[in-house]
């Protein structure tokens, strides 16, 4: 695979904002994921993303595939993997998500990915299972069609879905992480796996692919 393949790769992807139907078939210069990074009741399920492109991976699992429950939270990735859009799942496929105009909003998966550079949604597990909280579905629903003063640093949307989960919409919660932190509590969700949605799995496949592919080319730059 060239270093054109990768940015072709990439481009589709990225260019593909409404469905990320990307033409089905095998892609050269893949390999098989990592293996011994998931927790022990999982460990052969799946493997973990590395890497500028997995924010928070230590949780992080590419290749276990999850349907979220009402109250779950989710997220993915908005610019590249240094910012994450996250939000609340409500169960028939909508994610209620506060957006950057401050419109609180329910979306189904495409359109909560849209605009991103997202490959897949991850969303709250205990293990390789989904966990939620119907509370925070239901204070999700009934903000939809409100609006909030919306402020990448003090009223983002990790700070609408911490309130969902928790009950506390004013909090100084505006960071993933943080919210993390508030799952592991309320949910006991201590891993974020892929919601088994369209074709998250050819897509995954895809950014191994481009990202191997780029890294033999890193590799083969460095001077002898």
């Amino acid at each position: 695979m060239s270093f054109l393949d990768v940015i072709d790769i990439i481009s589709k992807v990225a260019d593909n904002q409404d469905g990320r139907q990307i033409t089905r078939g095998g892609i050269s210069g893949s390999s098989d994921p990592e293996a011994g990074l998931l927790p022990p009741r999982f460990r052969d399920s799946g493997s973990r993303l590395s890497g500028p492109f997995a924010p928070d991976a230590s949780d992080q699992y590419d290749t276990v595939f999850v349907e979220p429950v009402p109250g779950s939270v989710v997220y993915c990735d908005l610019a590249a993997g240094f910012i994450e859009h996250s939000g609340i799942y409500i169960g028939n496929g909508r994610i209620v998500a506060l957006e950057r105009d401050g419109r609180i909003v329910a979306r189904t998966p495409e359109g909560f990915m849209k605009g991103t550079t997202a490959f897949c949604i991850y969303v709250s597990c205990s293990g390789d299972h989904a966990v939620g909280s119907p509370e925070a579905a239901e204070r999700a629903r009934e903000k939809i069609g409100s609006r909030r003063n919306y402020n990448f640093a003090t009223d983002n949307c990790h700070h609408f879905s911490y309130g969902c989960l928790s009950g506390d919409f004013e909090s100084g919660v505006v960071m993933l992480r943080q919210l993390k932190a508030e799952c592991r509590k309320a949910l006991g969700a201590e891993s974020w796996c892929v919601w088994d949605y369209g074709n998250a799995r050819e897509l995954l496949a895809l950014k191994r692919a481009a990202l191997n592919a780029a890294g033999e080319l890193v590799h083969r730059s460095r001077p002898v």
